[in-house]
């Protein structure tokens, strides 16, 4: 679809030449209120007028136009998923070229522009150890420009958190720091405030929507921090012991293992690889175990965010997120990755001659199977 945003051009062109509305509105013999009404895009000027306001910015009248082509949020969420599924059927080369066209094509549809940086971000390291640092500070540049030009407040937000991770993806802490450091939370979040809101008009399961998106996504959020704070306490056993059993309980209270799976695979594996570099064998096969459980869950795939008894006012904000309730990457790249994590990861070759590990190698292995 195409968007005309023949308004914004108007009143960027202007400020930019540094005139008033009413400096602009005596040139062209009309009055202030009518260029007001054009920059807000409550009007649109007579189409007599469109070249001698071209003329007047030194622009063409195409341009003067503004036309841009534009996805719709569920095309986009499409087209993401078919991407993902071609990098993981395809050259990464082709599948990066069919991307670029996109951006191209639609390079000033925000939220597309989004999805191209984040499918590239969850894809990067397909491109090799040698390009996908470039793919990193590529998707970084995406994220810059929705950051700075999209006028969308939530979305320019996201885009720099994920511009964020992109440093720390490039090994740039500095930078990430730098971005994120000054950035003051709300005391209290936009959905409660807005829940109380509805609460008040009598708008009953609205309110109840918003509240259970804040507690789920602070869950995850929680869970989430689980696998770095683990690292952190890599030299204080006792303290791992405790953060380890905090968070996998925490999740169990909500039953995010059922909601939210991927979210346990960090915390599985990370401890696994903590306990190993104590020389805790059993408890890294206790971990081992418990990830290998996790992955061969009949229900496991397709990966999707679910709802269940408690959680069942999701479903809004399953539809609103970018990619919706689908995974960020195709399952067939997903089991790959669940494999070759354990199978070749160099941390656990000291127990190549446990056979609990054979055991669990065996098992995981028939993730290839189920494709």
């Amino acid at each position: 679809m195409k968007m005309i945003r023949m308004n914004q051009v108007i009143a960027e062109k202007r400020r930019k030449k540094g005139v008033t509305q009413e400096e602009m509105a005596a040139y062209l013999g009309v009055s202030k209120a009518a260029v007001s009404k054009w920059e807000s895009g409550q009007n649109y000027p007579d189409v007599a007028l469109l070249p001698v306001i071209a003329a007047y910015f030194s622009i063409s009248v195409d341009e003067l136009l503004g036309y841009e082509e534009q996805m719709a949020q569920e095309e986009i969420k499409k087209l993401y998923h078919k991407l993902s599924q071609a990098f993981a059927e395809q050259p990464f080369a082709r599948v990066h070229e069919e991307c670029r066209s996109y951006i191209k094509k639609y390079f000033s549809c925000w939220r597309l522009l989004f999805a191209m940086g984040t499918l590239l971000v969850n894809h990067a390291p397909l491109a090799g150890p040698e390009r996908s640092d470039e793919i990193y500070q590529e998707a970084a540049g995406l994220f810059q420009r929705v950051e700075a030009e999209s006028g969308q407040s939530i979305l320019a937000r996201q885009a720099l958190s994920m511009r964020a991770f992109c440093y720390l993806a490039l090994r740039q802490p500095a930078e990430t720091i730098s971005l994120l450091a000054e950035i003051e939370e709300l005391p209290i979040s936009t959905d409660i405030l807005l829940a109380k809101a509805h609460a008040m008009r009598g708008e009953s399961q609205k309110a109840i929507g918003l509240l259970q998106r804040s507690v789920y996504l602070n869950i995850c959020g929680i869970v989430g921090a689980g696998p770095d704070l683990l690292t952190l306490y890599a030299d204080t056993p006792e303290k791992l012991e405790t953060w380890l059993d905090k968070t996998l309980e925490f999740g169990r209270v909500f039953n995010l293992a059922d909601l939210n799976p991927s979210l346990y695979f960090p915390v599985y594996l990370i401890a696994a690889q903590l306990f190993i570099s104590h020389g805790k064998k059993e408890r890294t096969l206790d971990m081992l175990e418990a990830y290998t459980d996790a992955a061969l869950r009949k229900d496991l795939f397709p990966l999707t965010l679910k709802t269940d008894g408690v959680f069942d006012a999701l479903g809004e904000l399953f539809a609103d997120l970018p990619l919706g309730a689908g995974a960020p990457r195709s399952d067939r790249l997903v089991r790959k990755d669940l494999i070759a994590v354990v199978k070749n990861n160099p941390v656990f070759a000291d127990l190549a001659s446990e056979p609990r590990y054979g055991r669990i190698l065996a098992r995981l292995a028939s993730l290839e199977a189920e494709k």
